[in-house]
């Protein structure tokens, strides 16, 4: 099982909202502990991040921000998170577009294709 490592809030400004990282997409996954769903899509969002071959429809390589609803909830809140798993996706530090729910990898594949 895949165990998370949460990103605290500074990581998540660093890393999503970084308007300088113009040759990144940064997929922010918005999980619990507790969400079954997130235990399925989480490692499939590591797996295809961590991919040197996949890219956005853009040409833009990835980095994965994950961010623990129950800890992070201020953010949650921010960024309206109300399902989880919820999976946002940042460009040049704005928030370009999202999903929510346990996409299989071919549905993230087409998610990432279209930024």
């Amino acid at each position: 099982m895949l165990m998370k490592r949460q990103a605290p809030l500074s990581t998540f400004r660093r890393v999503a909202l970084n308007p300088s990282a113009s040759d990144k997409a940064v997929l922010v996954d918005f999980y619990a502990e507790w969400c079954k769903p997130c235990k399925t899509i989480s490692p499939l969002l590591e797996k295809l991040t961590s991919d040197e071959t996949v890219k956005t429809g853009s040409g833009r390589s990835l980095d994965l921000v994950t961010v623990d609803t129950d800890s992070e909830f201020q953010l949650a809140l921010r960024y309206k998170v109300r399902a989880l798993p919820t999976v946002i996706a940042f460009k040049d530090g704005q928030k370009v577009d999202q999903f929510v729910g346990a996409l299989n990898e071919s549905g993230i594949r087409q998610f990432i294709a279209k930024l």
